[in-house]
């Protein structure tokens, strides 16, 4: 499991199945999110969470509570490009589940995962013009760049809606204040590098009258 200040990361497993039911079908998270579906049955989880775990191209993850190991969420890797070396990335957490700024650990996670462990090089995403939580974690407490906007591209709350279109390269994630942190969180400690044997052999400092 990837652990961070609040959360944690780790594979989907069956025992999560109907709390991701729960996820999905929650009010605030169907606004929020950018893509839409049907309400989820509990009974059609099983066949998805088979299907899911054979797909090459994405990656689920549960987010769960540091301390209880509750699940808490979901994040991941979706439309995996293993030739360019991105991926498309987004996290959903269960209202009223977790502290403030855990949205912030799971992406930061997420990146130092995807950049340090998979070996991707660019990280996208999409966010709604009116979830300014999302927007501000993205880009102004982790560091991605806002490249695009799709004017009225999602049907919300009977209104149109602006998608903003966000992303971040591995140099940009590297040149934030806490990169090096998660990347430990990630890969453990990097060893120090070991000294190179010394060149100067005793010898050489004898007096030549005594040699």
């Amino acid at each position: 499991m990837l652990t961070g200040r609040l959360v944690g990361l780790r594979p989907m497993q069956a025992d999560d199945l109907d709390f991701f039911a729960d996820l999905a079908n929650a009010p605030q998270v169907r606004s929020h999110v950018v893509g839409w579906d049907w309400p989820v049955a509990r009974d059609a989880q099983r066949d998805w969470f088979a299907s899911a775990s054979r797909d090459p191209h994405n990656r689920r993850l549960t987010v769960v509570d540091r301390v209880s190991g509750e699940p808490v969420g979901m994040t991941g890797l979706w439309e995996i490009d293993w030739h360019n070396q991105s991926a498309l990335t987004a996290v959903k957490l269960m209202p009223g589940a977790t502290p403030k700024g855990a949205g912030t650990d799971s992406i930061m996670l997420t990146m130092a995962w995807s950049f340090y462990e998979v070996g991707l090089r660019r990280l996208h995403s999409t966010v709604l013009d009116f979830n300014a939580a999302s927007l501000g974690a993205y880009v102004r407490r982790c560091g991605w760049q806002i490249e695009g906007r799709d004017r009225e591209a999602v049907f919300r709350r009977g209104t149109w809606h602006d998608l903003i279109r966000v992303a971040i390269l591995r140099p940009e994630f590297d040149a934030g204040p806490d990169a090096a942190e998660y990347v430990e969180r990630v890969c453990g400690a990097v060893p120090a590098p070991a000294m190179p044997p010394s060149q100067d052999h005793p010898a050489r400092h004898l007096d030549p009258a005594r040699a």
